[in-house]
């Protein structure tokens, strides 16, 4: 409910008319009398996409083979940026729209490459929180190795040099330009989590945002920062990051541990 809600919201918003009727706390409380009379709906499980587990898929895929190329770039570009799925996918519909798409979606015009290529400068022309496409620009840097953005961009603008700047940034098929859809995204990433050994897990749209929050958290890096990062705007960013087994019993044997420092 409270996602058709954000989508009248967003509308209200777009149109430019008063959508103060939306934090009204008579609002909230009726959506909390609903919960409390129907059941919990059912939480989809998403596998996060964590550093390890993408150079393993990023090791099967082949540097002689054009759509291999473009997603190397794309896994490693939305995994790098915090990338939601469809600020970097569109659908077949979209590439219809002339001049305007480069309002909406990525264009090969989108990236900016240092001269040194120590990092490059993506600019997002709209996003969940851009709700007025004013346009953001992120700073990605080099890694250095398989997983690197920046190189992965590198080649795919060296392979794509055919393509006009104001075409869409990723597409399928050298020649038969296909749109980049978020079903062959979520298909690839299966296929090749299969091929790379992994376990068969839950992976989708969300497994590249999700797995980057999990990732920053396991590397020390102050949830802080992993808001910036993933520009986010509230705590709600917690919610993206999943402790393994070992992680809860590590945290807990530091809790149990500080509690009996405290009683001595």
């Amino acid at each position: 409910m409270k996602l058709y809600l954000s989508g009248l919201k967003s509308y209200h918003l777009d149109l430019g008319i008063e959508y103060t009727a939306f934090s009204d706390p008579r609002l909230e409380r009726t959506i909390q009398g609903i919960k409390r009379d129907h059941n919990e709906p059912e939480c989809r499980v998403r596998t996060p996409l964590t550093r390890p587990a993408l150079l393993r898929i990023l090791s099967h895929l082949s540097a002689a083979n054009y759509d291999h190329i473009v997603l190397h770039s794309a896994f490693t570009l939305a995994f790098a940026g915090f990338l939601r799925v469809g600020e970097f996918t569109y659908r077949e519909t979209d590439m219809h729209l002339g001049v305007s798409y480069s309002k909406w979606y990525l264009t090969k015009q989108s990236i900016r490459m240092a001269e040194d290529e120590t990092y490059m400068e993506l600019t997002l022309p709209a996003s969940k929180t851009d709700p007025f496409r004013k346009g953001m620009t992120l700073t990605i840097a080099a890694s250095s190795d398989i997983g690197c953005p920046v190189q992965a961009m590198k080649r795919l603008q060296t392979t794509d040099h055919h393509r006009s700047p104001a075409s869409p940034l990723f597409c399928i098929g050298r020649y038969q330009q296909q749109a980049f859809t978020r079903q062959h995204v979520v298909k690839s990433l299966q296929d090749l989590a299969i091929t790379a050994g992994l376990e068969q897990g839950a992976w989708n749209g969300h497994s590249f945002r999700r797995g980057a929050a999990t990732w920053a958290a396991e590397m020390g890096i102050p949830e802080g920062d992993i808001q910036i990062l993933g520009r986010w705007r509230s705590d709600a960013y917690k919610v993206y990051i999943e402790y393994s087994r070992n992680d809860w019993i590590s945290l807990s044997k530091r809790f149990q541990h500080g509690l009996h420092r405290g009683l001595r």
